[in-house]
């Protein structure tokens, strides 16, 4: 008898823990199963204004209005190739601004940044001006050339720059926007030493913008030109042979130009890595996940992934950083209040069971969010029979309890029509806003496997609605084991006497 007490308990300790898994949600449902509704925001684009690497290793994490780091609560479409997107003239990376590395009592005493440094020279006929034009938290430097034909006009940054040993091994690095170029016009950076040889890279519209010399071939943004000076053209007027940096030209021939210097080094010796893209890198049609260390292509750059940013962008903060296919999905919902699902009979749809689901649904807003285009998405797991009733509506007060909305809270709008085969998607809400409480309500008929299969056992206590009534519900086979094992003793007992 002890035995079989003990068998009792043991059987009901294992039937009575609540069974967990990745699968289930907040809102009760086995999610892994693709005939669970899944009503869900579908954003094309979300910028995220300040994403500091230093706090935050999630794309969804913001600061919220109150300066804190918060979550949304959503997913990133993980099938995607590049799932995020930044602009490298938008990152506040320390090493943009590190040149020339003149040590001072309390740091960098010097770099390139500070416009009244640089000095400008041109022809008769031209100008150049250097201006502050921080931007995006980004400290940057605006140089502005008006150029007669045959001239040049150059801003030029000599102070504090003198590096003699190896300059060949010595990398050009600059991150800077086109943000004009005339017809005929050319941009050169210029690494000139002491006697007038230079090493130059150029902005050049007749130019292949993939060329070791080229950094970019148009007007744009956030290009990132890398490249050693060895592998740059060689020319000036000094002796022809390049031994040494003492300064740095940037000269404008021939027609205007403008360009925004965000980033600019010639110290180090080695290149740095920006991130993973897909880049062409054999000529084909295929696009391969490369590792860069320029960026040519100019706009913004789709990464593979955030956390494939390089190691200058450790600590950086990152600003409008692109996040896309953003999904805000019923599954995400974690306060209870926000959702009901409840399984019972569904005798008057002569079907075993039906699941009825509400859900308050919104998408949360911020001073550094910017919203793209939403839709209200549902990825159909059963066929259109299936679902006898769904509705959405719109601005709903979440405070209204979902059983008792009236008219008078607002209205309904059948989706139903939305429906087509199994396995399609419907739409629900075509245009969604942000910061607007929809209210979805669906009946969906169920065989009693489906339910079955849809139910997450951690979610159902005592009081619980269930398909097929109290013995279908968990405790209800709890009794009915408890009564089959008790029953089993009782034979045993009269059977064998003992």
């Amino acid at each position: 008898m002890r035995r079989a007490i003990l068998a009792v308990f043991l059987t009901l300790t294992i039937v009575a823990t609540p069974i967990t898994g990745s699968a289930a949600a907040a809102p009760g449902l086995n999610f892994s199963s693709e005939k669970a509704p899944n009503p869900t925001f579908v954003e094309d684009e979300l910028v995220v204004g300040s994403h500091d690497r230093s706090e935050m290793s999630d794309a969804l994490e913001y600061y919220n209005d109150s300066g804190e780091v918060a979550t949304l609560p959503a997913t990133v479409n993980q099938s995607q190739d590049t799932p995020v997107g930044v602009r490298f003239d938008q990152i506040d990376a320390e090493r943009y601004g590190l040149f020339p590395r003149i040590d001072g009592e309390t740091g960098n005493s010097a770099n390139w940044t500070v416009a009244s440094d640089w000095t400008t020279s041109s022809g008769a006929s031209s100008s150049m001006s250097v201006t502050d034009a921080d931007a995006d938290g980004v400290d940057k430097l605006e140089l502005a050339a008006t150029v007669a034909s045959s001239e040049t006009a150059t801003a030029t940054y000599a102070d504090n720059v003198s590096i003699t040993s190896d300059p060949n091994k010595r990398v050009m690095f600059g991150v800077l926007n086109v943000d004009t170029l005339a017809s005929g016009s050319t941009v050169e950076v210029r690494a000139v030493d002491g006697d007038g040889d230079y090493r130059y890279a150029e902005v050049n519209a007749s130019a292949n913008a993939s060329a070791d010399d080229v950094i970019a071939n148009s007007t744009g943004n956030g290009y990132v030109f890398s490249e050693r000076l060895s592998n740059l053209p060689l020319a000036g007027s000094g002796d022809g042979t390049f031994d040494s940096i003492q300064q740095v030209d940037i000269v404008a021939s021939d027609a205007d130009a403008t360009v925004t210097l965000a980033g600019l080094d010639l110290d180090t010796k080695s290149d740095e890595d920006l991130a993973e893209i897909q880049r062409n890198t054999d000529g084909d049609t295929e696009l391969e996940a490369t590792t860069i260390t320029d960026y040519y292509e100019g706009g913004v750059a789709n990464l593979t992934a955030l956390d494939t940013l390089g190691p200058m962008y450790d600590d950086a903060v990152v600003n409008d950083l692109h996040v896309y296919d953003v999904q805000y999905q019923f599954s995400d919902l974690s306060d209870s209040e926000e959702y009901s699902t409840e399984f019972s009979s569904a005798d008057d749809y002569n079907y075993p069971q039906k699941l009825e689901l509400y859900a308050d649904m919104s998408v949360p807003t911020a001073i550094d969010l910017q919203h793209g285009s939403l839709t209200m998405e549902f990825e159909q797991g059963l066929v259109e029979s299936r679902y006898v009733v769904a509705e959405v509506a719109t601005g709903v007060d979440s405070s209204e309890e979902f059983g008792n909305f009236t008219d008078e809270d607002g209205t309904y709008s059948s989706v139903t029509d939305s429906f087509g085969s199994q396995g399609t998607t419907a739409t629900f809400v075509a245009s969604a806003s942000a910061d607007t409480n929809y209210r979805v309500h669906l009946v969906v008929l169920l065989q009693d496997e489906e339910a079955s299969t849809l139910q997450d056992m951690s979610a159902v206590g005592p009081t619980g609605a269930s398909g097929g009534g109290f013995f279908a519900s968990i405790w209800g086979k709890v009794a009915g084991l408890l009564g089959s094992v008790l029953v089993a003793v009782g034979l045993k007992r009269k059977v064998g006497g003992s």
